[in-house]
Order: structure tokens, then C-alpha cells, then sequence
């Protein structure tokens, strides 16, 4: 029988490969997507999926799928990128709690067995964790007595929302389906071929029954179905290396922009209570470019620090005037080899004052406060100047948050608005603002904007407009989309 004293508390997100090129390539939200790989079979098999495709599981091959959503998009399962995410994920759950497993890409199960003191309530505990991931990923969160019934909770939350099942678990379960059982797939097959669709039907089965029918794999299903099983978290290792990682806004070479991002992710790795009262020895810098390719780069330090700041500025030091091969997609930093107390703290860059150090943290508490009264992406940020002369606008600039534990870390600005226009022979008569009412313009200036040689191609018509009351805006059509944007130029 489980031990219904335990606590195990499952923290899940689904369709992981799907969200992350989400993230990086926004315009796909609404697009069906299939990830494939062809590591291990002949031909290639489905990965992952968009939340929107059904009746397609994972394993199947890319051909059947394709056939079944035949206007869907396919891109490689980029397993290196979504493994790095996920270390990062990992290291900010370590952080709240001490004893995690990870399981599969996307599942890390945590023993919250008396940690919810420490943090005020369970409810508190588990919105700690929830915060603590990407927004991107929507994570969700289960608790139960063993993995797989918290797994269950998990899977049955709404994004970014959190179930706990402890009692009549297996009446809970009994509605799943038998797919989602971490058993091997032909079992899972021959189940649907007698007849059994649900948990619940196999928890009605007798176990020599079971084992007759089903071997040792039917049993272990049975004692999933019914909570008997207990489970322990064994992973209590410490942390080796810390990843911290951002993608940018748009792809880009602009110094100040990586090494602003390299400050901010130094700053998100040593607020790590792992870290504290430690030294670094060693960094690893990794750049993904367009096109797949990868710019990496070890410093290991001969005087340890412990100290964000002074990493900061060595990185910059280092690096010096970067020439890059391409423009950079997505940053990430791993530290590692933290030793003790390092006798007198080595201070090479004397220059950085402690009074800007404590000024910079009244700010960022500043920040934390108005966000707590102003739910807001960035309350506080500073703004970046990429190339104040790119054509598409942008990408001329970026806001960096002054506060290295938000979510939204790195963003871009001056985002088009999506507006409904009619128009006759290409040319804008009314335009409606925000589901306002039509408004008729007359063109004043028309220019157009072709990128392509780019990896995803811009082409768009922007046009110079103003409205009866004499007010002057920026519109634009993007010419692959056929979508009518608003944005300031």
C-alpha cells in the first residue's frame, strides 16, 4: 500500500519541444506543428505536438500524421535546446526544493513532505515553484501520495494551476485513460484490445487475471490503478552546475545586448541559495546562432569570485569586442566548480562601487513592490539601443528588466498591434482600432520593406495615414501574413 503520509508533488509541462519554438518563433502560436526525430528509427517518427492535434500520440510515424493534419508544420525535435531550458527549469526548482528526480523531459517530481513550513502553506510552496518556471512553458502542478497518482493531479490542472488528490485517489483515476500509464506501449495496445480503455477498467480486474493476460507490466498498471505502490524521490544529489538561459526577442550581434543578457543571467545564477558564501571557478558561455550553429566559450578562473558583478565585468574583459559568425538566437551561461570560502574575497574591479551596487537593489525592490500592486511584465526596466536604423522597428531596440528574477527578462518594444482594415486595390480606406469603430484615412506616404535573405522572411507595405480628425498614424500590411498591423515608425 502507498504511504498516504507521503507527499510527492509532480511538477509537468506538456508539449515542452512545442512551447519552446513557440517562444522563439512567435508567429507559430497558431499554426498546427509536429516535432519529429529520426534518432533511433528509420523513418521519421513524431516527438511532439501542438495542444490542438488529436488522436496522435507520441511514437507515431511522421508520415501518418502528416496525413491525418495535412496543412500542419514540421520542424526537427531540437533536443540539445530543449534540454538546456529544462536544466534551467531544474535548477530554479532546486532552489525552493532540496530533493527533486527528473524524469522525463518536462516532469520533475519533488518530495514536499515538510517543506510547506518554510514557505508559509502549501499553497504558498507550490506558487514558489509555479513562478519560478519560464511563463512560456505554462507549467502545472499535482500532489499525491506516489508519483504517478501527483503525475495524474498534474496532468488534470490547468496551466499555471495546481490539483492535490490524497484521498479516493483511485476513484480519480479511474476516468483516465490507460495512455497515459508509464508502462510499455504494447501493453497499453493490448489493453485497448480487450476492451480496456480506462484506469478504472483495470482496477476492477483481479490480478492473476491481470498477470494471466498481461505479464508483469498488466500488474504493475493494476497497482498504478489502485494507489497501492509507494514511491520514494531519490535524486537528493546537490547541484553540480547551475544553467541559467534567455532567448532574445529577435536574433541579433549587438554587444551590448549579450553582454547585458550574460550580466542578467550571472545575477539570476548567483541568487541561488547554492551559491551563497561560494566561489565560481569555471563558466561556460553558449550563444545558439541562426541556422542551428553554436558559438561556446570556457572561462575558468584563476582567482575565484563570488561575486555577480565582479563575473559581470570579467566576462566582458574577456570577450572584449566580440565578432560573432551569425546573429544569436538564445544565450545561456552554466557556472560550475564552486569551492568554499576563498580566504579574502579577490576583488579585481575595484571601479564598481558598493553605494551603485546599493542603489541598483533599492531599485529592485522598488520594482518588486509595484509589481506586487501592479501586476505588470516589467514596472521598472532599462532600454537597450540594437541598430537605431534597422528597418523593421522592433528590432531597433530592447527593455531589460533591472530585476534578474522576473519572468520576462529581455523583451522587445514597440510591438505591432494587430488592427482590421478595409481596403480597396491594396490600398487602405478604413481602418478599426481595437475593435473601435471604422475610421476612414487617406494615405499620406507608402513605402515597403522586403528582408529576404532572412531565416523567417519579412515583407511588408507601411503606410503614412492620417484620420478625419487630423491625427497621423503608422500602418502596415505584412505581405505573408495578409494581417493589417498599427506601429509606430
Amino acid at each position: 500500500m502507498s504511504n498516504k503520509n507521503s507527499k510527492i508533488g509532480c511538477l509537468l509541462i506538456t508539449h515542452f519541444g512545442v512551447k519552446a519554438e513557440i517562444n522563439k518563433t512567435p508567429e507559430l502560436s497558431d499554426k498546427d506543428i509536429f516535432l519529429y526525430s529520426q534518432e533511433l528509427h528509420h523513418s521519421p517518427v513524431v516527438e511532439d505536438f501542438s495542444k490542438r492535434i488529436k488522436n496522435i500520440s507520441k511514437g507515431v510515424p511522421l508520415s501518418y500524421a502528416l496525413s491525418r493534419y495535412p496543412k500542419s508544420l514540421k520542424f526537427e525535435f531540437d533536443r540539445k535546446n530543449y534540454e538546456q531550458i529544462f536544466a534551467s527549469v531544474i535548477s530554479n526548482v532546486a532552489r525552493i526544493a532540496p530533493k527533486i528526480e527528473r524524469s522525463e523531459l518536462g516532469v520533475i517530481y519533488i518530495d514536499i513532505q515538510g517543506l510547506s513550513r518554510m514557505y508559509g502553506g502549501e499553497a504558498k510552496l507550490v506558487t514558489s515553484i509555479l513562478d519560478s518556471i519560464p511563463y512560456f512553458l505554462e507549467p502545472r502542478f499535482g500532489i499525491s501520495v506516489n508519483k504517478f497518482s501527483a503525475y495524474s493531479a498534474a496532468l488534470s490542472s490547468i496551466p499555471g494551476g495546481s490539483t492535490k488528490i490524497l484521498n479516493n485517489i483511485d476513484s480519480f483515476l479511474s476516468s483516465f485513460s490507460v495512455d497515459v500509464l508509464p508502462i510499455k506501449k504494447s501493453t497499453i495496445i493490448d489493453f485497448h484490445k480487450f476492451g480496456i480503455h480506462t484506469i478504472g477498467d483495470i482496477a476492477r480486474q483481479d490480478y492473476g487475471l491481470i498477470y494471466a493476460k498481461f505479464g508483469n507490466e498488466g500488474c504493475r498498471a493494476l497497482s498504478l490503478s489502485r494507489a497501492d505502490n509507494s514511491d520514494y524521490i531519490y535524486s537528493d544529489k546537490p547541484i553540480e552546475n547551475i544553467t541559467e538561459h534567455v532567448s532574445l526577442p529577435f536574433p541579433t550581434n549587438s554587444n551590448s545586448v549579450l553582454f547585458t543578457a550574460l550580466e542578467l543571467l550571472v545575477q539570476k545564477s548567483f541568487i541561488r541559495s547554492v551559491l551563497k558564501g561560494r566561489y565560481v571557478r569555471k563558466i561556460s558561455i553558449l550563444f545558439e546562432l541562426i541556422g542551428f550553429s553554436v558559438w561556446t566559450k570556457n572561462l575558468v578562473l584563476k582567482n575565484p569570485l563570488k561575486n555577480p558583478h565582479d563575473l559581470a565585468s570579467l566576462i566582458r574583459l574577456e570577450l572584449g569586442d566580440l565578432k560573432l559568425p551569425g546573429l544569436v538566437e538564445n544565450v545561456s551561461i552554466t557556472i560550475s566548480d564552486f569551492v568554499g570560502e576563498y580566504g579574502v574575497q579577490y576583488r579585481a574591479f575595484t571601479g564598481i562601487r558598493d553605494d551603485i551596487r546599493d542603489r541598483k537593489n533599492k531599485l529592485i525592490k522598488t520594482d518588486r513592490h509595484i509589481r506586487k500592486k501592479m501586476p505588470a511584465k516589467n514596472s521598472l526596466y532599462k532600454l537597450l539601443t540594437v541598430n537605431p536604423d534597422h528597418p523593421i522597428p522592433e528590432r531597433r531596440a530592447v527593455q531589460v528588466s533591472i530585476d534578474p528574477e522576473t519572468k520576462f527578462s529581455v523583451m522587445a518594444i514597440n510591438i505591432p498591434k494587430k488592427i482590421k482594415v478595409q481596403e480597396l486595390s491594396n490600398i487602405p480606406k478604413f481602418i478599426s482600432l481595437y475593435g473601435g469603430d471604422n475610421l476612414k484615412v487617406k494615405v499620406l506616404d507608402i513605402w515597403k520593406i522586403d528582408l529576404w535573405w532572412t531565416q523567417n522572411p519579412i515583407s511588408r507595405t507601411y503606410y503614412n495615414v492620417s484620420t478625419p480628425d487630423n491625427k497621423v498614424m503608422t500602418i502596415f500590411k505584412d505581405t505573408v501574413e495578409k494581417r493589417w498591423y498599427r506601429q509606430n515608425y
